[in-house]
């Protein structure tokens, strides 16, 4: 293999000041989204019915996806620190309303705006992290180290939430919407991002014939790996949330207390901030399909023997370990696909494809796991395992040498310059 053996650190050392500023701003709107935990709870403290309330909550999720969709497009339309400083500013914005609001009415459409706002923050950030790296063999390592940000921030809320008040929603939406103006100004100040390749639309260049008929056949080609990519890490993500929703359920029916799911939750949170980064240096020395898959197998498997060892608390653990490890693994590698699938100039927008991707697994995943575990009892872990082998499995035809092998896919013949402003 040809990409450089330098560890982790140093590579980090080299990068530019522009991860760290979009890394802090990560942070800081991360550690405001108490919409994301407390979400539920608001809901049936306003005067609605619960069916009111699952409505909410469900275009609450459609939101974040159109969020994920648009937003994308956008930054790979006009720049993404543009979209990234809109997107925050506006949230700000809305947060503010959301907090003065008596409104029942105007309180829920602000929850919606800034779910949508919320998740509209990632893909632009992931183009971004994905632009940064100077070559395939650091993009790894980049978003490893973006994801971290995320993870801490998302660690920090809750436990700034306490200090607040969990049902003091004035005050946690107070703090949200100064949380995205920081955002905002810090990017809209600091942030500078290199010039990104925008595809000049065939036809309108003279290119030859027979480039521009090869091109689109490659346009064809890299679309269908890329609706696979995106369905199968969907459904991955869907297994994924299985951790948080049949699991539990499945620990209790054992030991009725959850005090051991705690614990591997709290383990979990702590392994992934301490050792993604530093595992990322491994997994960037390798085709792109095998740390995807791989790590997509070691999470099912530690899902799966996480639900039929639920009885033996030690096995347990072991098994959210390795369920763990997978996540590591594999996590920080699908933002790198997704950057090593996009064609120039639409790294904002297939990084909003795997953002929605992923929504809709996670909206859907816990539903349809629990219906599993209710109908099929243990042997819902037999179908979940056989599921994630299956994934794993596709991920391997789907990144196949012909996608992962190169630092960047092959670009337009002739393509014209833009640049973040």
């Amino acid at each position: 293999m040809s990409e450089p053996r330098t560890g982790v650190v140093a590579a980090l050392r080299q990068a530019p000041s522009a991860l760290y500023v979009l890394g802090a701003a990560t942070f800081v709107s991360r550690s405001g989204g108490f919409l994301a935990i407390f979400g539920s709870i608001y809901l049936t403290s306003l005067s609605i019915t619960p069916a009111q309330v699952v409505a909410v909550l469900t275009a609450v999720g459609v939101a974040g996806m159109l969020g994920s969709l648009a937003s994308g497009r956008l930054a790979d339309r006009f720049s993404a620190r543009s979209v990234l400083v809109v997107v925050s500013a506006t949230n700000a914005v809305v947060l503010v309303v959301l907090a003065t609001s008596s409104d029942v009415t105007t309180a829920l459409v602000s929850m919606v705006l800034a779910a949508s706002l919320t998740q509209s923050f990632v893909p632009p950030a992931a183009a971004v992290v994905g632009n940064l790296a100077p070559d395939a063999s650091t993009r790894t390592p980049f978003f490893a180290f973006f994801r971290l940000f995320l993870n801490v921030g998302a660690t920090a809320s809750p436990l700034i939430a306490v200090v607040l008040g969990e049902t003091q929603f004035s005050r946690l939406f107070w703090y949200s919407a100064a949380a995205n103006l920081v955002v905002a100004v810090l990017l809209a100040t600091t942030l500078r991002v290199p010039p990104v390749d925008v595809v000049v639309p065939a036809g309108g260049t003279g290119a030859p014939e027979a480039a521009s008929a090869a091109l689109r056949s490659e346009s064809r080609a890299r679309w269908v790996r890329a609706v696979l990519l995106f369905a199968v890490l969907g459904v991955v993500a869907g297994i994924y949330a299985q951790y948080q929703s049949t699991l539990p359920l499945r620990i209790r029916d054992e030991h009725e207390a959850l005090t051991l799911y705690s614990t591997l939750i709290v383990l979990n949170s702590v392994l992934v901030i301490v050792g993604e980064l530093p595992v990322s240096t491994l997994t960037r020395r390798f085709p792109l399909r095998w740390p995807l898959a791989g790590g997509v197998l070691a999470m099912t498997v530690g899902l799966a023997a996480s639900g039929l060892l639920a009885g033996w608390p030690v096995w347990l653990v072991v098994a959210g370990l390795l369920f763990t490890f997978g996540e590591m693994v594999f996590a920080p590698v699908t933002n790198t696909a997704a950057a090593a699938m996009a064609p120039p100039g639409r790294a904002g927008t297939y990084q909003g494809y795997l953002s929605s991707a992923q929504a809709l697994g996670f909206a859907l995943g816990p539903a349809a796991g629990v219906a599993l575990y209710f109908g099929l009892g243990v042997g819902a872990w037999g179908v979940l395992l056989a599921v994630g082998v299956g994934c794993a499995v596709l991920l391997t035809v789907v990144l196949r040498p012909r996608a992962d092998a190169r630092d960047e896919p092959v670009p337009a013949p002739l393509t014209a310059t833009g640049s973040e402003r």
